[in-house]
């Protein structure tokens, strides 16, 4: 579980104790450096978590969905954000104060378990990237990024997954650190495959199976 399902009450809560924000593609969410006392809770859209190096380029370290909730772990701990946020499709977000949050998970059991259960999943995710990142060349580390995309905001029948991802050659060369061109070049290639299907600029199906092909 990558995300938390909500009840009808929860949602009431958080909707009731928080503020619904849009933010446009593009748009920065949060930004490394601050010092924060809230989290979102993400209704629509998808989130690219990333940090910046040194020479400037932006690593991506993980994506979020709808059902997320991001910033929980500058919450808990008390740090400054190591990791900025950016808005990667129309994002529809409810931002809550951590007393509120905190004051819902000492109050409502269910719900603490839901986010104790998403932390340890994100620990997991973490674990599996870092494998996967290692044991896979870029092919294997594009399709793994395309894969749970697909997966996470698609609509599944059979091997198919219908989706709508407007991701750019750019942002996708970002999230599995190589050139554009390589990005291209490889697109090109799992269009040709059968691994996924295009229209206009956005990839509007995947072929779970064989893009699985091109995993390690």
């Amino acid at each position: 579980m990558l995300s938390v399902e909500l009840s009808e009450e929860e949602r009431d809560y958080l909707a009731s104790k928080g503020t619904n924000v849009k933010f446009p593609k593009g748009q920065i969410i949060f930004t490394s450096g601050q010092r924060t006392n809230e989290v979102y809770f993400i209704q629509r859209g998808w989130v690219k978590i990333y940090r910046t190096v040194s020479d400037g380029r932006q690593v991506s370290v993980g994506l979020r969905f709808a059902g997320d909730v991001i910033g929980l772990a500058e919450l808990f701990s008390g740090h400054e954000r190591k990791c900025s946020a950016e808005a990667m499709d129309d994002v529809s977000l409810v931002i809550i104060w951590g007393d509120e949050f905190k004051k819902m998970l000492a109050e409502n059991y269910d719900f603490n378990v839901k986010i104790m259960q998403l932390l340890g999943n994100r620990l997991r995710e973490a674990q599996n990237t870092v494998h996967d990142f290692i044991s896979n060349q870029v092919q294997g580390r594009l399709a793994l990024i395309i894969k749970e995309m697909a997966l996470r905001s698609g609509i599944p029948s059979e091997d198919i997954v219908h989706v709508r991802l407007k991701v750019t050659q750019n942002e996708l060369a970002c999230m599995i650190g190589a050139a554009r061109q390589t990005v291209s070049t490889l697109l090109n290639l799992f269009k040709e495959d059968g691994c996924i299907k295009y229209k206009g600029r956005d990839i509007v199906a995947v072929n779970i199976k064989k893009l699985d092909s091109w995993i390690e």
